[in-house]
């Protein structure tokens, strides 16, 4: 793996081609030392802007995006999650690491991020691990007029319902606030492409990690944000550039 942006030190070894440990990774993944919440999302594009194939992203990634993946997990107090992403890509509860234990600790963070599922209708399977056996409890984000019995359902079950929204939806905003008043502020999105298309039309995301993948889908798979126009559209400024086989881990920050 190279470092291109920023311009690599010569006498630094992470610039050459070798294979980035997780504590580099970190490193260079760290999340800014801000008082307030940071949102940052992950997601995977092929060269001609598919967020997934046949349905799910795995087919566009590889093993050093998913050494990045589990970096980013591994720095974020949660992970914040669309429903249709977790009955899609079946969504289990994240895992405590080893390798980010002492990292975790020293920064007062769990043994592993707490998953965060946004659902208005909370059309969620309970049964499944993500609910029953988590390491952290799973949140549920909904609006006020989600359905009452849905809502006991997954209390039953062990989650934590967090309300973000007046109507039967969830205000962005309001999700981001509810997470950082539960002391989460580390936060990042892994999708998919609607819920992320929430959050750049309502302004709140910080950062983007996109692994650009060397790869052609054609098809009418999804971008990675779906959803309503900016009006005016944001512009982000590049933080850094990894490359690895051909695949660019592209790290944007709001400028």
């Amino acid at each position: 793996m190279r470092r291109l942006f920023p311009l690599p030190d010569p006498d630094d070894p992470a610039a050459t081609d070798h294979e980035w440990g997780l504590d580099e990774l970190a490193d260079a993944y760290a999340y800014p030392a801000a008082e307030g919440p940071w949102l940052r999302a992950n997601m995977v594009s092929s060269l001609d802007g598919a967020a997934q194939h046949d349905g799910k992203s795995q087919p566009l990634s590889s093993d050093s995006d998913m050494r990045i993946f589990g970096t980013l997990r591994g720095l974020a107090d949660a992970v914040v999650v669309g429903a249709q992403t977790v009955r899609q890509e079946g969504y289990r509860p994240a895992r405590a690491r080893d390798a980010f234990a002492d990292r975790r600790a020293a920064a007062g963070q769990g043994p592993a991020p707490a998953i965060a599922v946004v659902s208005a209708s909370l059309d969620l399977d309970f049964s499944l691990p993500l609910f029953t056996s988590p390491l952290v409890p799973t949140l549920v984000l909904t609006g006020a007029a989600a359905p009452p019995a849905r809502v006991a359902a997954a209390e039953k079950a062990g989650a934590e319902v967090l309300v973000a929204g007046d109507g039967t939806g969830v205000d962005p905003a309001r999700a981001v606030e509810a997470l950082a008043g539960r002391g989460l502020r580390r936060l990042l999105t892994e999708g998919g492409p609607r819920l992320l298309g929430q959050f750049v039309g309502s302004g709140v995301l910080d950062e983007l990690c996109l692994t650009v993948s060397p790869t052609l889908t054609s098809g009418s798979a999804q971008r990675i944000a779906y959803g309503a126009d900016r009006a005016v559209p944001e512009r982000f400024a590049l933080a850094s550039l990894l490359e690895e086989a051909g695949f660019l881990f592209t790290r944007y920050r709001r400028t």
